[in-house]
């Protein structure tokens, strides 16, 4: 059986972002690019990263109370309906209460994180976590109880998350099909939607791995992001090279190109609106601007993917700020090739 659905999702046409009632701003992410994106980014950080994840994903779901413990004659039942609805909203995979399995799942560490929350939220307690994978799109969890880990905390956000409240809510356009097992479908193809707090929650939790480099493509004259001049080369990096690894095709005649590709691949999937500003056939030179958001360093990967596609070249990327909004030029690393 497949259920169409708009999962609840409301649109901001001002920031290009998707909103969910229960899970704040969300990106709408291909789960085999997920999937791309993790070993890529991963494998360059100095620090194994697999905890670092899960943890800020459980202490995301758990900070936004998604789900409640039992409670009562009938809580057992209660509590199986609301897990089964978070499990529809998210497409991580299905989680069973009696065999601590998760099957159908999306990504190893997103189905981990899952159940860890499901079962420290139904059994009121915290756990210590072992997985294994006894067969493909299946975690096996053992749990021990641990009293030792704290309950999560607010914390800081980056800079360029710092927006005003989202306004001029609409409904999604966007139909996810959910079909068994809490699988999520959009336009044929396996997708999970990512809370952008949980993301931005994992992201600060890297900063003390980002490796220390000679980012040479990567410009910037913004005194806040100084802090990450780290951290943000490496997410851009990682996801440019996720879109580039992919299929998808950019074919850029001129400026009036650009747009539907925003359209496409940013704004409808949560990614965030890019507003063009220039576009050069001669050199180029992309000119940009985009509003403030947690998801921003994702943004910007994949609009450095979409132009190194389009173009066989090495990109580099110079970003500014003014009033809130922050304004991005990529252009080829290598002056010459814009020489005709």
């Amino acid at each position: 059986m497949v259920i169409t659905t708009a999962n609840e999702l409301l649109f901001s046409s001002h920031t290009g972002r998707l909103i969910h009632p229960h899970l704040g701003e969300t990106l709408v992410w291909k789960q085999h690019e997920f999937h791309t994106w993790w070993n890529l980014f991963e494998s360059t950080m100095d620090h194994p990263l697999s905890r670092t994840i899960v943890n800020a994903f459980v202490d995301t779901l758990e900070f936004k109370t998604l789900l409640r413990p039992k409670r009562g004659l009938f809580g057992g039942k209660k509590f199986q309906s609301e897990l089964n609805s978070l499990s529809t909203t998210l497409g991580w995979g299905a989680v069973s209460l009696k065999s601590q399995l998760v099957t159908n799942s999306a990504h190893p560490l997103l189905s981990v994180a899952f159940a860890q929350y499901v079962f420290e939220t139904l059994e009121e307690k915290r756990f210590k976590v072992r997985w294994t994978e006894p067969r493909p799109q299946t975690v096996q969890l053992e749990l021990d109880s641990s009293q030792a880990l704290p309950s999560p905390s607010p914390f800081d956000q980056f800079p360029w998350s710092n927006g005003s409240p989202i306004q001029q809510i609409d409904d999604s356009a966007i139909i996810l099909e959910s079909g068994e097992e809490y699988e999520l479908r959009m336009e044929g193809e396996r997708v999970i939607l990512i809370p952008a707090e949980a993301i931005e929650r994992f992201m600060v939790a890297c900063l003390p791995y980002a490796p220390a480099q000679d980012y040479d493509w990567f410009n910037h004259k913004i005194e806040s992001f100084v802090p990450f001049d780290n951290l943000l080369p490496t997410v851009i990096q990682s996801v440019s090279m996720m879109f580039l690894e992919g299929e998808r095709p950019v074919y850029i005649i001129d400026e009036s190109s650009w747009p539907a590709y925003f359209m496409s691949y940013l704004n409808e999937r949560g990614w965030g609106d890019v507003v063009l500003h220039g576009y050069s056939s001669d050199t180029f030179e992309l000119n940009v601007s985009l509003k403030p958001s947690a998801g921003m360093p994702f943004t910007l990967g994949m609009l450095c993917g979409m132009w190194q596609r389009a173009h066989g070249r090495a990109f580099q990327i110079h970003l500014t700020e003014k009033n809130d909004i922050f304004h991005l030029t990529i252009q080829s690393l290598h002056e010459y090739q814009n020489q005709s």
